[in-house]
């Protein structure tokens, strides 16, 4: 099993993700509800094999966590779903003007099949 990190600030939206990929994905997770906690998860040691990221986050962004995990050689390997209610197209953007890339943006809210089988297609080759 994989370990999918969801750093998400709405428990309720955290708790639905965490049970999509627990109960229909079947892998673990780990919940970081800010990306500071997220970040300092990810320094200590513990790398996902998939981070499920919202964008809109009190304190440190989801954008500039991404810089953050894109300048660490240990961690830009990271595959991310963005997961976001900002128009994708914005999204796209401002990642691209920043040379990020990741694997794939969902708009919220998200449909959980479509959620689920990202997922599935983000960690086959894991």
């Amino acid at each position: 099993m994989a370990l999918v990190l969801i750093v998400e600030d709405n428990e309720t939206i955290a708790d639905s993700l965490s049970f999509f990929v627990k109960y229909f994905a079947r892998h673990n997770t780990l919940v970081a509800n800010s990306a500071e906690v997220a970040y300092d998860t990810l320094k200590k040691g513990v790398i996902p094999d998939l981070i499920i990221l919202d964008i809109k986050l009190p304190g440190m962004d989801g954008i500039d966590l991404l810089s953050r995990i894109h300048r660490d050689s240990k961690l830009k390997q990271i595959r991310v779903i963005i997961h976001s209610s900002l128009p994708v197209d914005d999204v796209r953007e401002d990642l691209e003007k920043r040379n990020i890339f990741i694997y794939h943006i969902l708009e919220k809210p998200s449909n959980p099949n479509d959620l689920i089988e990202t997922i599935r297609e983000a960690l086959r080759n894991k």
